[in-house]
């Protein structure tokens, strides 16, 4: 079979600090190849880890054989959460051998790879209703006949947390899991454990921060009321509805530890407010009166002008009317609202 030789790059960057001598030292790693394309492109690219370019820099002869082995063990569990449940590394007999050799044989045994037969959540018996249950179970079961892999084991736990919490249990939590083999077949069961915590429902809000707006004015935009069953989604549309308000620049929800005696959560909301600054309040009336300024002006000019209007014509045209006329609201616009925001920062 052909080999794939990956000479380690910490052999070179070593001379440059301790010498050559020790950098020969350390062997030359070759890694087989398998007959699945895929999981050799995945193996390569994990091969020169970090964990052997310590190892080399450690500065005794004998630093390789600990490294390499913690690495064949790394590559055995990067195939097993890859499906390959039964995946090992054999090392050449060469590493038997007294002293440092010049190479290093890995060669990677896959197996076949598992596919998920069953699924099993466990700590269910604490949920309150049977609909919650048979959600998880439902959502489970649609694993079945995927690789058996650590991604897939990872997404199932995700979904196993967001439905108990959209069911009421924001405490929830996996306690353990493991993809474990059937024996005789190249299927595993799924084993996830939880343990759901304390149901819960929304008590009241508190809010820090607050200089300018009002408790009652972010109250409106709680989309629950005090006892309604706790649903996250329900707290994510509160968080936007308030980071949606224009005198809010920043909010945090916090959920207490745990529920209170009544089953119930109370939120704490920390708002940061937007601030009207002195400088933005003082340009923007700048702004205004320049604006007003020129509308004056333009006017001036207009009723001067008015008088020297050749006979038979009694008017400007009619883009020299409008132009004052806009300039004077656009003044007056900038200098009210800087003034609303003055008086009322909320």
């Amino acid at each position: 079979m052909p080999a794939i030789v990956a000479t380690l790059a910490c052999a070179a960057m070593l001379s440059l600090f301790v010498g050559s001598g020790f950098a020969a030292d350390f062997p030359v790693i070759e890694l087989e190849t398998t007959s699945n394309t895929k999981l050799d492109g995945v193996l390569r690219a994990a091969l020169n880890t970090p964990e052997l370019e310590r190892a080399a820099k450690g500065g005794e002869a004998k630093a390789w054989q600990p490294a390499v082995e913690a690495e064949r063990h790394r590559l055995e569990e990067l195939m097993r959460g890859q499906g390959y449940l039964e995946a090992r590394v054999d090392m050449s007999a060469t590493t038997a051998e007294a002293g440092s050799p010049e190479k290093v044989i890995l060669k990677p045994l896959a197996g076949p790879l598992f596919r998920v037969g069953m699924v099993e959540v466990d700590g269910l018996d604490g949920v309150a209703t049977d609909a919650a249950r048979d959600d998880v179970s439902r959502q489970m079961m649609e694993a079945a006949g995927k690789p058996a892999r650590g991604d897939l084991l990872a997404t199932l736990e995700d979904e196993v947390l967001w439905r108990l919490r959209t069911a009421s249990y924001p405490f929830v939590r996996v306690t353990d899991r493991g993809l474990l083999p059937i024996p005789g077949q190249a299927l595993a069961t799924v084993r996830i454990v939880v343990a759901p915590g304390s149901s819960a429902t929304f008590g009241t809000v508190t809010y820090a921060g607050l200089t300018g707006l009002k408790v009652e004015d972010l109250s409106r935009l709680q989309p629950f009321r005090q006892g309604d069953p706790y649903d996250p989604e329900q707290l994510d549309r509160f968080r936007e509805a308030l980071l949606a308000h224009p005198s809010v620049k920043t909010v945090r929800v916090r959920l207490p530890e745990d529920v209170d005696a009544g089953g119930q959560l109370q939120l704490r909301a920390e708002v940061e407010e937007e601030q009207l600054r002195s400088d933005d309040a003082t340009g923007n009336y700048r702004t205004g009166l320049v604006a007003a300024m020129s509308a004056i002006a333009a006017l001036a000019i207009r009723q001067v002008s008015v008088a020297s209007l050749r006979p038979g014509r009694s008017r400007w045209p009619l883009w020299l009317e409008v132009v004052p006329v806009l300039l004077l609201a656009a003044a007056f616009y900038l200098i009210a609202q800087r003034l609303m925001l003055l008086a009322f920062p909320g």
